[in-house]
């Protein structure tokens, strides 16, 4: 499809409309087997008033940096503990890491999107808000296809499961003892040890049967969202913790509920309850203490005081705010190695009602696990991940065929939609996954306040770092240590 045909599915839009009115060219829509894709425009915030005293008096108690739900969260409960809040937000929509939208009339989260009852702090603002979760709806039982070096395998959730589970049984043996309390990451004494490891320094090590450590490798790049050898295996061993220790609860609980009304519908719900001000599109350049407060200056060379500061923006583009005085060196050496997190995430519509479909690729697929989303006659979107923008150009009709093919041998897609989260400049990257050593180097020095600057990010949590968990975790810590430092 060229860039002047418009979608099928209505909306509007042509696909270099589609890509402009993210204001950040990093969203790609691409329509193939003569399909096409639209999507909505993005929730335009309203400015509010500028409040605060003048002369020597600071424009506001706390700015917060960034709109994610670490931001969000943190301005709420400064404004809700009677505090003055201002929200700078580079992007001209809410939201960070997480980017709920609508293509061919159905919604699509493009960034982070599953939750679950173990994520305690996301569980809790659900329930604040009388939210709902949903899941796929099947009425049969899904259909298992993954792909081995000796070619693609089909076969029942049995058939899956036995192989799955037997080789995390080996991965895993010491995942509880490593995170014995899984939100309190440095409790155990042998985390240290552990956490010199990579992925792929334990899968290598095993010495599994190869559709064992096949099926691990798909799920692991999937999860890691990078190369086994970048992604530390302290990760993947705090993930399975975290629910409970069991494969099927690691599973559930990162790829199979979501919000109803989508991730749009609770940070909506957050910002309304802590009433800050907010301005989109503002990026922010500079960040300096003086005296008793912090001044933010604005890319537009505006400079706004403040008695502190909240910073919420991910790890990846930490670095390229300037600090005065810097910001510590542990800090500084965590932004210029960045974490692991690179990958890619799709919305697909294939022809046809497939009903569920659980596919697995290992390492280097481009694409390493697909699911359905919805099924019906008209067709079935599966959600797809792979491990790296390099490996697949989500502009490139035919590589995305091909990789669901590889799958889904014959599969059809008619369109594919998905957000170049790496190529964002106030992302650089998508969900938090460590690399090797960087959990007990870095942990505590990221959430460590200096002087009247805070730091709130899903990137340095304890729990569910880089989860909607851990961004809430992040703002509520923050703005306790905020409440706290401003008396």
């Amino acid at each position: 499809m060229s860039d002047e045909e418009r979608g099928s599915s209505g909306g509007g839009f042509t696909r270099r409309e589609f890509v402009r009115s993210t204001g950040l060219g990093a969203l790609v829509a691409t329509g193939l087997a003569g399909g096409g894709a639209a999507l909505g425009e993005e929730r335009k915030a309203e400015k509010q008033p500028r409040a605060g005293g003048s002369g020597s008096s600071p424009d506001y108690d706390a700015i917060v940096l960034g709109a994610g739900f670490a931001g969000a969260t943190a301005a709420r409960e400064l404004g809700t503990s009677g505090l003055r809040v201002l929200v700078l937000e580079a992007r001209p929509r809410i939201g960070g890491r997480t980017f709920t939208s609508e293509v061919g009339g159905h919604q699509v989260e493009l960034g982070g999107a599953f939750v679950h009852w173990t994520q305690p702090h996301v569980w809790a603002e659900i329930t604040r808000y009388g939210l709902e979760i949903d899941e796929p709806a099947l009425t049969a039982p899904p259909r298992n296809a993954w792909v081995t070096s000796g070619g693609l395998r089909e076969g029942s959730l049995d058939d899956f499961s036995l192989l799955a589970f037997r080789a995390a049984g080996a991965f895993f043996f010491d995942a509880m003892q490593v995170f014995p309390r899984p939100h309190d990451p440095l409790f155990a004494p042998g985390v240290a040890k552990v956490d010199r490891l990579s992925v792929a320094d334990r899968l290598e090590r095993l010495g599994l049967p190869e559709d064992q450590r096949d099926i691990l490798g798909a799920i692991f790049a999937t999860s890691c969202h990078s190369a086994l050898s970048e992604a530390g295996l302290i990760e993947m061993l705090r993930w399975y913790a975290l629910p409970g220790g069991s494969l099927q609860g690691y599973i559930d609980s990162v790829g199979r509920y979501w919000i109803r009304g989508g991730t749009k519908a609770l940070i909506e719900g957050i910002l309304a309850d802590g009433r800050p001000e907010i301005r989109l599109s503002t990026p922010v350049k500079a960040v300096r203490q003086q005296g008793e407060g912090v001044v933010v200056t604005t890319e537009e060379g505006e400079a706004i005081s403040a008695r502190a500061v909240v910073v919420s923006i991910p790890l990846n583009v930490l670095g390229r705010l300037e600090f005065s005085p810097p910001l510590s060196p542990e800090k500084r050496a965590a932004a210029a190695e960045g974490h692991a997190g690179s990958g890619v995430k799709l919305h697909i519509k294939v022809k046809g009602p497939l009903g569920g479909v659980n596919g697995l690729a290992p390492w280097p697929a481009p694409l390493t696990s697909l699911m359905t989303e919805f099924s019906d006659t008209d067709g079935t979107v599966l959600t797809a991940f792979g491990p790296s923008g390099k490996l697949l150009d989500i502009n490139d009709d035919e590589a995305i065929q091909s990789a669901v093919r590889r799958m889904l041998p014959g599969a059809e897609v008619e369109w594919a939609v998905g957000y170049d989260w790496n190529s964002d400049p106030y992302a650089r990257g998508t969900w938090c996954v460590y690399r090797p050593g960087q959990l007990t180097r870095y942990l505590r020095e990221l959430q460590r306040p200096e002087g009247r600057v805070f730091f709130a990010s899903a990137d340095s949590a304890n729990g569910c770092r880089g989860f909607i968990d851990g961004a809430i975790e992040g703002g509520l810590r923050a703005s306790r240590e905020v409440v706290r430092a401003l008396g």
